[in-house]
């Protein structure tokens, strides 16, 4: 196998209006079995309306046993209205190609209308049997910036039968007008027998405003498909500030789960703000009734009023004390999205507030003008069950 050589590049954009496209290894061959060098690139932005590009190998497709370095790309973005594409190794994949094990740092939160785009792998699709590396992301959003995309492996799709990484990305939004969309493997959907990875999702919030948001998805920004299945991913937000009402959107797997596709088990850690958490995906679209399984994830929105989907499967819902009026949407009720007459059983999780026993939880817990259950956890914290009444539910739905 052909070894490129290990390459260091400073970059700086420093004219109005400069474009700038930097390669780890540019020219790199159009052969099989290529690896990739170590490289590092630092780029330096200090000026308005620039355009950087970075790739750490190069603007191609990666084919048969080839694969990206292990490269480390820093792109340090001032001035504004500027444009910052990085991505960890080529444009696409294909075969058995893997992308390398790259750090990406996109920092922009000294900024003005800037968009970043930083992709762990490729711009594009992964197909074929071809793997992401484990990549480490972060970035950072300042005011008004653009669609700013962050994900662990692709741009683009997955597909046939490929998977990501185990990817870590921690992106800031340190404004309070601006937003990021962060997904673990791809921006496009997971289709065919594609496998996302295990990832670590952290987004910190700016709460001084509501306008500061974030989008979290643990393998696709749009949808899993066909028999494509998530990984185990853990998302959190965090929120810096004091407005209750920043909030994000949390997406255990993706927005949409189509076909037989499999959620996987994930965990989501809300943060102080307004957050709404889907253990698996929003809209559900069986290839045939209970075609699509949910994963077993867990719950738990921390301070703040947020409304919790299990999706199918037994879910567990986590509140620790101050967690706020809370609602459980899916109480109970999560397969029959997916069409699914499997028997299901969530758990509610209210350990942390202490309650003597059974009959001390359930003298707190009363039906609404709706008739929906309330679990008074004390003077400022509630569980609204949606379409469950107090008299159904049991000791075994608690852990207390």
């Amino acid at each position: 196998m052909q070894h490129l050589p290990n390459d260091t590049f400073d970059v700086a954009l420093d004219q109005f209006g400069q474009i700038e496209t930097v390669y780890g290894d540019p020219g790199f061959p159009a052969a099989k079995d290529v690896w990739g060098g170590n490289d590092t690139v630092t780029a330096t932005v200090t000026e308005l309306n620039t355009r950087l590009t970075i790739f750490g190998d190069d603007h191609t497709m990666l084919l048969g046993h080839s694969q990206g370095g292990n490269d480390t790309l820093i792109a340090d973005i001032g001035g504004g209205w500027n444009t910052t594409l990085v991505v960890g190794d080529a444009q696409s994949m294909i075969d058995d190609a893997k992308g390398g094990n790259d750090t990406i740092v996109a920092d922009a939160g000294r900024t003005i209308y800037t968009t970043i785009s930083a992709f762990g792998d490729v711009a594009g699709d992964i197909s074929g049997n071809a793997q992401g590396g484990h990549d480490d992301i972060m970035g950072s959003i300042a005011w008004r910036g653009g669609a700013n995309l962050f994900a662990g492996d692709a741009g683009g799709s997955m597909m046939d039968t490929s998977r990501g990484g185990n990817d870590t990305l921690d992106v800031s939004v340190l404004t309070t007008d601006g937003g990021a969309t962060v997904s673990g493997d791809a921006i496009g959907s997971l289709r065919g027998l594609a496998h996302g990875g295990n990832d670590s999702l952290t987004v910190a919030l700016n709460g001084d405003s509501v306008i500061s948001a974030g989008a979290l998805f643990g393998d696709s920004a749009t949808s899993l498909m066909d028999l494509a299945q998530g990984g185990d991913d853990v998302l959190t937000v965090k929120l810096n500030g004091q407005n209750a009402e920043a909030g994000a959107q949390m997406y255990g797997d993706a927005p949409t789960m189509a076909g037989n596709s499999h959620g996987g088990n994930d965990i989501l850690n809300g943060g102080a703000g307004r957050d709404f958490m889907y253990g698996d995906a929003r809209v559900y679209e069986p290839a045939a009734p209970g075609s699509i399984t949910g994963g077993a994830d867990t719950l738990n929105g921390g301070a703040g009023d947020d409304r919790m989907w299990g999706g199918g499967n037994s879910d567990f819902f986590v509140f620790d004390t101050g967690s706020g009026n809370d609602t459980i949407v899916d109480f109970d009720q999560g397969n029959k999205a997916v069409g699914s007459t499997a028997v299901e059983h969530d758990l509610i999780d209210v350990h942390a507030y202490g309650f003597a026993d059974w009959t001390a939880l359930s003298s707190l817990i009363s039906d609404n003008a709706a008739g929906d259950a309330v679990v008074h956890l004390s003077a400022n914290d509630t569980i609204t069950l949606d379409g469950i009444q107090a008299a159904n539910l049991h000791p075994t739905d608690f852990i207390i």
